[in-house]
């Protein structure tokens, strides 16, 4: 049928993943998506290493697809997978007329499409109504058993001998009917214990199980020992072995009354069964046929095929293979039609394959458990491999191989479990006006610690907290690393941008400015653009107090108080500056009109507001005559003498005055009367 050989390389390749969980790999367990898991292995000086990523994990459901007829299948029920160097090879048996053996060639990668070869039926030495078929390498040797029949009449056993190579077309040994006593066997297990060979099979309508001794050679013709029924055995049609590494286990598929039974050998397949009936799982058996069980990752799956209803039942051993599995339906996934025997289950590096022949379709079945993609790196042949990351939360098989191939092959796997970002809450990208201080907050569901990247802009300490008060007085990306799990396998950097609206008043230096003079308010670092707006105060003496730069004609000590708004922002800052008068000199235009659209320039004379006293103002035309004369410092020349105006020239004013600090001041100079 499908059982593995317990020789020593299959034992390696099937039963050392079976060791302490994780023994050759160490990493962390639990991470989050994008965080780097670093691998490692104590395995030193290997010939070869090999890490899956993502490989195949068979809690996941399997894929199928169905390898259909055209090949020569006639009514097929019996079949075998080895695995001969690095190809891969499956043989069925055909159950009709002539009873073909037909062998398929996959290469080194069971997902390849196979090569096809009807090896005949062996001058019809194949049994009738085949069951059991088993391979085993041996010395170097191939060989292949295979059981068949429905009566004690026509029940027999027969052997191939492959050689060197399951390339090679095998010749057959008729071992007939041995002892007379197998009656419609069911199905073949053999196994090496002592340095002596033995096989278990069955009588299908007693439900007694058989044991066969070929001592030390497989090419012995063996002796039957009827070991009876140990319990309830009812028809049983499909076996598999296992070895917990201290006990042995058959399981056994109970067609008949579409149970499980489970028979507990101890330390020895030698010793005597005891049977415990597992039962028929909630009613998912239903003629049910074979059962193929792999330990996989530390944990036990069991495969029972139900010929009734071309399904599929996974059963799921959550302890250990004595404790009650839960079963779940699988459905027709890969095309079963009429499924009968499984082979083993086959792990090809990432991904985990096996077989079933459909009696009905003329066709097997490939069950596939596939490796994932959610690995961003999906292998490496280092010792130690490069750091990994998942993009999918999940659970992830790492499978790790040293040696392949070899005697000293190890194999080993670990689940990864990769949970989801978790909700990080943190303070939107925001907007704060200069010389503000704001609480910048970090935080999600489950953090374990919170560390804001040193150094910190003006920030206040601490920094290993889930929030931080910020100034920033320019335009600043506040970076935060937040870690969820106490190994550092979940942590994100994350951060906010804090934008400062940066307004500037510069109202500008104190200032003195003479007598009678103007100055322009604002400084060069005043903010200036559409999106700013001023207002100076008080108004007085400015041209306007909503420009930037407004002139200024004071007439005393005056403060002004500039604001300055961002509009957009709504951010304003502010400034003051004094401007103080000062009586340093006489301050009169150099021209005016007396019809002037502007009355201030109608009018000639002192611009001071500080003069208090004239010893005179005169002023004269070109010949020398006086044509204007006061002691008023507030009185201005209107350019007429008597009332007559007088007409358009320069003319000559002299000056002889007192400030109110006191100081005489005596100028003179010329005015341009224009008309």
């Amino acid at each position: 049928m499908k059982h593995l050989s317990i020789l020593l390389v299959l034992i390696a390749y099937i039963f050392i993943p079976n060791k302490a969980k994780s023994q050759l790999i160490n990493s962390l367990d639990t991470l989050c998506i994008y965080n780097e898991l670093q691998l490692s292995t104590p395995v030193n000086n290997a010939s070869s290493y090999y890490w899956g990523f993502c490989s195949a994990y068979l809690n996941n459901i399997p894929t199928g697809s169905s390898i259909a007829a055209g090949t020569g299948l006639d009514a097929p029920s019996s079949l075998a997978m080895g695995k001969d160097g690095s190809n891969y090879f499956v043989f069925v048996v055909n159950t009709n007329n002539p009873r073909d053996v037909i062998r398929y060639e996959f290469g080194t990668n069971l997902s390849n499409a196979p090569l096809a070869t009807n090896l005949g039926n062996f001058g019809g030495l194949i049994p009738i109504n085949s069951k059991g078929m088993e391979l085993v390498n041996t010395g170097g040797n191939w060989y292949g058993f295979l059981l068949g029949g429905t009566n004690a009449v026509n029940s027999d056993m027969i052997r191939f001998d492959f050689g060197n190579s399951l390339a090679n077309t095998p010749t057959v040994t008729d071992l007939g009917n041995i002892g007379g006593l197998l009656i419609n066997p069911q199905d073949l297990f053999i196994f090496s214990e002592g340095g002596n060979w033995y096989a278990f099979t069955n009588n299908g309508f007693t439900g007694n199980l058989i044991q066969l001794n070929f001592g030390a050679l497989l090419t012995n013709v063996p002796t039957l020992t009827n070991l009876g029924n140990p319990g309830t055995l009812a028809f049983p049609t499909g076996f598999w072995p296992v070895f917990d590494g201290a006990n042995w286990h058959l399981f056994v598929v109970n067609r008949l009354s579409q149970t499980l039974s489970r028979l507990d050998f101890g330390n020895s397949l030698l010793n005597p069964a005891v049977e415990t009936n597992l039962g028929n799982f909630g009613g998912l058996l239903n003629g049910p046929r074979d059962i193929s069980i792999l330990k996989d990752c530390g944990n036990y799956y069991g495969y029972i095929t139900n010929e009734a209803t071309n399904t599929m039942v996974l059963l799921t051993f959550t302890n250990n293979i004595t404790s009650v599995p839960t079963a779940s339906d699988l459905t027709n996934f890969a095309g079963f039609n009429g499924p009968r025997y499984l082979t083993r289950f086959i792990r090809d590096k990432d991904n985990v394959f096996s077989f079933t022949a459909n009696n009905l379709s003329n066709s097997i079945s490939r069950l596939t458990y596939s490796s994932c993609n959610a690995s961003l790196i999906p292998s490496s042949t280092l010792q130690t491999p490069p750091p990994i990351q998942y993009s999918n939360p999940g659970t992830y098989n790492v499978y790790f191989v040293s040696d392949e191939g070899l005697p000293t092959m190890q194999v080993d796997c670990k689940l990864i479990t990769v949970l989801p970002k978790p909700a990080i809450e943190i303070n939107n990208d925001t907007l704060i006006c200069q010389n503000d201080t704001i609480l910048l907050v970090a935080n999600g569901p489950g953090l374990f610690s919170a560390a804001w990247q040193t150094p910190i802009y003006n920030a206040v300490a601490p920094y290993d907290t889930t929030s931080i008060r910020v100034y920033p007085r320019e335009d600043y990306e506040y970076n935060v690393r937040l870690e969820f799990l106490p190994n550092g396998g979940c942590r994100f950097d994350t951060s906010v941008m804090v934008k400062v609206s940066r307004v500037v008043a510069d109202a500008g230096p104190d200032r003195w400015v003479a007598d009678g003079a103007t100055t322009v308010l604002g400084g060069p670092r005043l903010s200036r653009g559409q999106e700013y707006s001023y207002s100076w105060s008080p108004s007085l003496y400015l041209t306007s107090p909503n420009v930037a730069n407004p002139t200024c004609a004071p007439l005393d000590v005056q403060p002004y108080y500039l604001i300055v708004t961002n509009d957009s922002t709504g951010c304003s800052s502010f400034d003051t500056t004094w401007v103080r008068t000062e009586c340093t000199d006489i301050n009169l235009p150099n021209a005016f009109n007396p019809v002037s659209d502007q009355p201030e320039n109608r009018n000639f004379g002192l611009i001071n507001n500080n003069v208090v006293k004239l010893e005179y103002f005169k002023i004269f035309n070109r010949w020398g005559q006086v044509v204007f004369e006061t002691t008023d410092p507030i009185k201005k020349w209107d350019g007429t003498q008597n009332n007559i105006q007088l007409p358009p020239d320069n003319y000559v004013w002299i000056v002889d005055g007192y400030c109110d600090n006191g100081k005489r001041i005596k100028k003179q100079g010329t005015v341009l009367l224009v008309r």
